[in-house]
């Protein structure tokens, strides 16, 4: 796993971005909302899981390129089928338990989209500030 973080700038930003993102969301939730460990809980869940789904994504692309096109297209199917059940597994765990906010875990599992959308600024700044490997 260390290695593909290691060699995968990409992912690397992607996690950035959905990390910047539940920070952000944290301080909103935590001066507007009530219930504030119930929506952290949620919150620090969909966290969780948007970045077991980026590690997913990154290694399920890595490991497709190697297979032939139908087999690739197969892959990569059963592969977004896992990563759909898991987040709606959360999600259904979230709310049958009442643990946490299963909205605010949505909120968290969204900071992937959100990384992906930042993730050209956060290239920018990561190579300005010369904490890349470049």
């Amino acid at each position: 796993m260390m290695e593909r973080l290691r060699n995968n700038e990409t992912l690397r930003e992607l996690m950035i971005g959905i990390a910047v993102w539940c920070i952000l969301a944290e301080g909103i939730l935590l001066l507007l909302c009530k219930g504030k460990l119930y929506q952290s809980i949620g919150l620090a869940a969909g966290f969780v899981t948007a970045l077991i789904l980026a590690y997913s994504m990154a290694a399920s692309v890595e490991e497709a390129v190697l297979l032939d096109e139908k087999g690739a297209a197969g892959f990569i199917r059963r592969k977004a089928v896992f990563r759909y059940l898991l987040a709606c597994t959360v999600i259904v765990v979230l709310a049958i338990t009442d643990i946490g906010n299963p909205l605010t875990c949505f909120a968290g599992m969204m900071g992937l989209k959100i990384g992906a959308y930042l993730q050209p600024l956060t290239h920018r700044v990561i190579r300005r500030s010369g904490m890349s490997d470049e």
